[in-house]
């Protein structure tokens, strides 16, 4: 009989990609039961992705999302004052529940889950540092300390943590790695007409004034044959003024994974950009940059720690001042003129970790404590 895994997550499963590589891991020898927010739609969405898998999604039903502003509104409204109650009773119901292994996943979980958390045993994923809200770190100090196994997704994160909340030993890093890859180049895709005939320069993330992708835009105009692809959500007015000054942009929505993996295969190399402005940014554990390699993409990184001692040292990409648009120039002559050494070097990083095998043997580990 298959033993049972209980994940317990307070937010939409496809909010967080390297969860659903932990079902994706975990699904073919346990039976999965998860908990969290997701509306008819997601819980859907969900439930067909691992149909004929043995993982269940127990959720409490949100209001659908609404473009009419006035309905958008009164979906809030209930959602804040209704829905809470809903999960948390859900919840509870469920951890009264025998089951093998409860795993809480993310921070804010642990955080609105301290009280019912009191006296179990449990593993806790954290995929953020949150050193730019330490008082935040301070609430889920005894969630972390209480945790049978803490999961984070980079080493320098996991030995400040440790330092932080004066643990006994090391959390556990498990990468931002995805299982299910395409690994496919140039995937048809409904962009693929646009696409077609470029090279592309990706960023695939939140756009904002804050990454500052203003020099990778002016370098990347000067280059004949290229193109900037922006892929994700973020500052309207942000993505206007860019698209608006460097035509060349093409600008493409979110779209929910594993589907933006089609577009993200076109590219010819990819960028990924965190500057100096917390720990969190500077030892980064960005999960794009799996799925950049995972094609052979190379990367074009910022000159960030958790980048130089990844992608820098696998020689999968070019690290370089991504504010400075002669390095960048630079960066990119240099990945053109050795263009198959840093992709096969980019599929080698990729196969360096197995993220199944790491997951099976932590799920192994706890539950025949």
């Amino acid at each position: 009989m298959k033993k049972t895994i209980l994940f317990l997550l307070n937010k939409e499963c496809t909010y967080l990609p390297p969860f659903m590589t932990i079902l994706d891991a975990l699904s073919d020898k346990y039976s999965l039961k998860v908990i969290s927010r997701e509306d008819k739609a997601g819980k859907q969405q969900m439930e067909d992705l691992y149909k004929g898998k043995d993982v269940s999604f127990i959720s409490s039903a949100v209001p659908e999302k609404s473009r009419n502003i006035l309905s958008r509104v009164i979906n809030r409204v209930r959602t804040i004052l209704h829905f809470p109650s809903e999960f948390h009773k859900e919840a509870a119901d469920l951890l009264t529940t025998p089951c093998d292994l409860l795993w809480v996943i993310h921070e804010e979980t642990a955080l609105e889950f301290k009280k019912k958390l009191q006296g179990q045993h449990y593993i806790l994923s954290l995929y953020e540092l949150n050193d730019h809200r330490l008082d935040f770190l301070e609430k889920i100090r005894t969630v972390i300390q209480n945790a049978q196994e803490v999961i984070v997704p980079e080493y320098n994160r996991a030995c400040i943590l440790r330092v932080w909340m004066k643990l006994n030993k090391t959390p556990t890093v498990i990468p931002n790695k995805p299982l299910n890859h395409p690994r496919k180049q140039r995937i048809p895709n409904s962009y693929s007409a646009q696409l077609e005939g470029k090279k592309i320069v990706l960023y695939q993330g939140y756009i904002n004034r804050s990454r500052n992708l203003d020099k990778v835009c002016e370098a990347v105009k000067d280059i004949p044959g290229y193109c900037i692809v922006l892929m994700g959500k973020g500052d309207t007015s942000y993505i206007n003024e860019l698209t608006q000054k460097y035509p060349q942009i093409i600008h493409i929505s979110f779209i929910a994974p594993p589907e933006h993996l089609y577009v993200t295969s076109w590219a010819h190399l990819a960028i990924v950009k965190y500057d100096y402005v917390y720990l969190n940014a500077i030892y980064c554990a960005p999960n794009k940059t799996w799925e950049y390699t995972g094609f052979g993409i190379p990367v074009l990184g910022h000159n960030i720690p958790g980048l130089e001692y990844t992608i820098g040292k696998y020689n999968a990409g070019v690290c370089a001042d991504l504010d400075d648009v002669g390095a960048i120039h630079k960066a990119i002559e240099t990945i053109d003129s050795n263009y198959e050494f840093y992709r096969k070097n980019a599929l080698l990083y990729y196969d360096s970790c197995d993220i199944k095998s790491e997951l099976l043997t932590i799920a192994q580990r706890r539950i025949h404590e």
